[in-house]
């Protein structure tokens, strides 16, 4: 080996000390990192999921290889048992890694690579502030869990702060389900409007954003209408819309077209219908059509739920998702992916990568919610809780 140093920027400790002890053979340091790619490729995230240094090829009392996991690479093996077998002669090595237990590699397709492209590994000296500010304008009486679920969807998405602006009333519920968001509550006054000291809390947390999440469980009272008049009027980062913004957006349509910030809207088909003032019957028989004409017709990003919900962009491009099933209809579902979206955006995603690669990703973990607790016990919340794992199968 020329230059032994380059291996200890590869090479775990024991693994070094492997290689330093037989005079640094080309060939055995072939080997180790062909092990480390093959133990990339069985977990499905290939090098950049982990660090070299995080899987040792090392050797037992018996000579025998083995592989010794630590850091993010043992946390993708995920309690699984990898086995490793390498050869080499003087030009060549190659490696198997073979896991039992393992989970198996996602299989390739549009919506992972867009998910994939868009989220890159976190540099080691970056901090909260380099990860967006997202607020949410979610949730009312009697509808707290649209808020909490929107707000946890965006926190196990990465967003560096979570905002919830919401009606102190409802405070007491969120705040018991999630510990991480900052919260800015709101009062109203006897005729039902928002207090002239709420206006003013709800335009300084505008000002702080990276983007903003308006409609989840937000009612359509004249507070409700207050707060999405403000985003309407003064915000100049991304806004993603859902549910009830949607609704109240429907009722006057052609102010879309004057919003500054880029728009994000998430419709089921009956919001898509409301949005044309159709049933929903005809937007299912269009949704192609549809979904790419209202793109671009009010230039916005939007996401068409439904089985093989569509991302259309203001300039053409559509995006068909393969991922999800029937058990994700349930409400709340879309109150997550609603928060998926918002979290991409807020940290500077754009906004067809953001709903695309946040689109894919809900439907993955509903299938895997699927396969573990069936489509008929799943919860939107299991949405959430899944997350983790299939972030750290990405490799992200």
């Amino acid at each position: 080996m020329r230059n032994p140093r380059f291996l200890r920027r590869v090479c775990g400790p024991a693994e070094y000390a492997g290689l330093a002890a037989r005079g640094f053979p080309a060939s055995g340091a072939a080997a180790a990192f062909c092990a480390k790619e093959a133990f990339g490729k069985a977990v499905g995230t290939g090098l950049a999921g982990f660090g070299l240094r995080e899987a040792q090829l090392l050797h037992d009392g018996a000579g025998r290889p083995e592989l010794a996991l630590s850091g993010r690479a043992k946390a993708l093996a995920r309690g699984a048992r990898f086995s490793v077998s390498v050869t080499h002669t003087s030009r060549y090595a190659s490696a198997v890694v073979a896991g039992e237990g393992a989970a198996e590699p996602l299989p390739e397709s549009e919506g992972l690579s867009i998910l994939r492209g868009m989220l890159k590994p976190r540099a080691p000296e970056s901090n909260k502030g380099n990860y967006g500010r997202l607020l949410c304008l979610c949730g009312s009486e009697g509808m707290a869990g649209a808020a909490a679920m929107s707000a946890g969807a965006a926190l196990r998405c990465g967003a560096g702060i979570v905002e919830a602006a919401l009606p102190r009333a409802i405070y007491p519920i969120v705040a018991a389900r999630l510990a991480e968001p900052v919260f800015t509550l709101t009062d109203t006054l006897p005729n039902g409007r928002l207090s002239p000291l709420s206006k003013a809390a709800l335009g300084a947390a505008l000002g702080r954003a990276s983007a903003v999440l308006a409609g989840c469980g937000l009612g359509k009272s004249d507070a409700a209408r207050e707060a999405l008049a403000l985003v309407r009027d003064k915000a100049e980062v991304p806004v993603v819309l859902d549910a009830d913004g949607i609704n109240l957006a429907a009722e006057h349509i052609d102010e879309l077209k004057t919003v500054r910030a880029p728009l994000i809207l998430t419709p089921h088909p009956g919001e898509m219908a409301r949005l044309l003032k159709t049933t929903a019957a005809d937007v299912q028989a269009h949704r192609r059509e549809y979904a790419l004409r209202f793109a671009a017709q009010y230039g916005v990003t939007l996401v068409l739920k439904g089985a093989g919900t569509l991302v259309a962009s203001p300039e053409g491009r559509l995006y068909r998702n393969a991922t999800g099933n029937p058990g994700m209809a349930k409400g709340g579902s879309g109150d997550v992916l609603a928060g998926m979206v918002a979290s991409f955006a807020a940290q500077g995603i754009a906004p067809f990568e953001a709903a695309a690669g946040a689109v894919y990703l809900h439907g993955l973990a509903g299938d895997r919610c699927a396969a573990r607790g069936s489509q008929t016990a799943m919860l939107p919340t299991d949405l959430i809780a899944a997350l983790p794992e299939l972030f750290l199968q990405i490799g992200r």
